[in-house]
């Protein structure tokens, strides 16, 4: 049966250039101890032109990225787990412009792998407990000759041998480069990211700070749109940078996945649209987000129609899901968030949530006199339905954007301690400090709000509340019912349930 609907969603095998036999990639020499080297069985069997390639049971070692063929099924059954990192320290410093590096040891590294330059003195990346450095610089090895690498991108920036730079082995476990490609079964990836370096890996040519080729589990990115993108019921775990990153990819779904313990992102996506993210876990999420539409400059090139739903998002440092600037026409529906910095955050327009569930904040990435709404709506447009938003110290749910109804649901449960008074006024952090458009900002004591109806800030512009309806909401056990800022407008309620508590503004 999934052989049938890959068949009719891509095109035909003998035009992808595929055979028709299914192959597993013990035929091709793979052991599956967990000490031997499967990554070149494992090219070897995707290369054969199989339209299924099946990986069964075992722990299969790789030290390069894996790259399905256009149309190619990769059935995942045993895990598949990144080879610990060869870390070696440069030689001499690499400039701005270099694109050879003298290594101490280039026994470990061979053609065409991914690596990474870094060292001491690059900034850390955010703030609060956050303490990530940013700015390595990733690419692949074009040659070597003795102990001189030459990469396939010029440095963008210079790494020191005085801060102690190294040059370290750091890729995707899955780079999906063409249409057509499912990625499917029981099995595991494991980033193994204990015993890789620690660091978000940038491009190495333009000093941006994620590049998605590294240090991801599943990397989805081709040369132009990409479309029937299916990646099913496997287990993604343990990866430095995201589990599931999507870019510029239409016609795709991302299903019954489960992502653990990534240091950034576990479902991401980039300029994509018409992708379905449905049934997925995603959780424990070091630093950063469970499922991230990543905001964009500008509506052209933002993601748009995406459909979230029947997501459990829990106990990630930053959002349990946030839909970013710019998004258009995002549906969520029946998502559980719990535990997450901010449950759920949506700076789109013409958004929907219906039958959300948001329980509970966590400390675990900032201190605890940072202020974090619940559920935060910056965007235009946005429809919220029977939203339940319970169990914080902070505020249940903040709408800061224009045209914005809130109808029916329950608000509430702001049982947990106060937090205690701070020298620190109610102020956002500085211009440049981590969080910034995320809902944190310091506050000084007893928050517990219901329903905040005040500005919000993003890329440090304010942005203020207007024709804001709130219809039929339970408001039970806070400290404040409803808070409205003198700057909102039009501001219209009916029908709410506030439990005798008060309301302010």
């Amino acid at each position: 049966m999934i052989v049938e609907m890959n068949l009719k969603t891509t095109p035909s095998a003998d035009r992808l250039g595929l055979t028709s036999q299914d192959v597993s990639i013990l035929d091709f020499g793979a052991v599956g101890d967990g000490v031997a080297d499967d990554t070149a069985a494992i090219r070897a069997a995707i290369a054969s032109g199989a339209r299924r390639v099946t990986i069964p049971g075992g722990t299969y070692l790789i030290r390069n990225v894996l790259e399905p063929e256009a149309g190619q099924h990769l059935v995942i059954n045993g895990t598949l787990r990144l080879a610990d990192a060869e870390i070696t320290e440069l030689q001499s410093d690499v400039a701005v412009g270099d694109c050879e590096v003298v290594v101490r040891d280039p026994a470990g590294f061979s053609v065409g792998e991914w690596v990474t330059l870094h060292d001491n003195r690059l900034p850390i990346q955010g703030g609060g407990r956050k303490t990530r450095r940013q700015g390595s610089g990733n690419a692949r090895i074009k040659s070597i000759s003795g102990n001189r690498l030459e990469l396939d991108r010029s440095s963008a920036r210079s790494y020191l041998c005085e801060a102690e730079a190294v040059l370290a082995r750091q890729h995707a476990a899955i780079w999906i480069k063409h249409s057509g490609v499912r990625i499917s079964g029981t099995g595991i990836i494991d980033g193994n990211k204990q015993n890789q370096l620690n660091t978000a890996p940038g491009r190495l040519e333009d000093g941006q700070s994620e590049d998605w080729r590294a240090a991801s589990g599943i990397a989805v990115r081709g040369d132009s749109m990409l479309s029937n993108i299916v990646i099913e019921d496997v287990t993604v775990c343990d990866f430095t940078l995201h589990g599931i990153c999507m870019w510029e990819v239409e016609l795709a779904s991302i299903r019954n996945t489960t992502c653990l313990r990534m240091h950034d992102k576990s479902i991401t996506l980039h300029r994509c649209r018409d992708v379905r993210i449905v049934g997925n876990t995603c959780c424990d999420s070091e630093w950063e987000d469970g499922i991230m539409l990543h905001q964009r400059p500008d509506a052209e090139s933002a993601n748009y129609r995406i459909l979230i739903q029947g997501n459990i998002c829990r106990n990630n440092a930053r959002h349990g899901i946030h839909v970013g600037a710019n998004m258009r026409q995002v549906h969520l529906s029946n998502n559980l968030c719990v535990d997450n910095g901010v449950n759920l955050s949506i700076y789109g327009d013409n958004c929907t949530s219906t039958g959300d569930v948001a329980i509970g904040t966590t400390d675990r990435l900032f201190t605890e006199d940072v202020y974090r709404p619940n559920v935060l709506v910056v965007g235009r447009s946005v429809s919220l339905v029977n939203l339940t938003a319970l169990g914080t110290r902070f505020v249940g749910v903040q709408l800061s954007g224009q045209n914005i109804s809130l109808n029916g649901g329950i608000v509430g449960e702001m049982n947990k301690e106060p937090v205690p008074e701070s020298g620190n006024p109610a102020l956002r952090p500085s211009a440049g400090e981590w969080g910034r458009g995320s809902g944190e900002f310091y506050i000084k004591g007893d928050s517990r709000i219901g329903i905040a109806v005040v500005p919000d800030v993003w890329r440090n512009v304010e942005v203020q509340p207007l024709n804001v309806r709130i219809v039929g909401v339970r408001v039970h056990d806070c400290r404040v019912a409803i808070k409205v800022g003198e700057t909102a407008s039009r501001i219209s309620m009916e029908g709410c349930d506030l439990d005798d508590n008060e309301i302010a503004g």
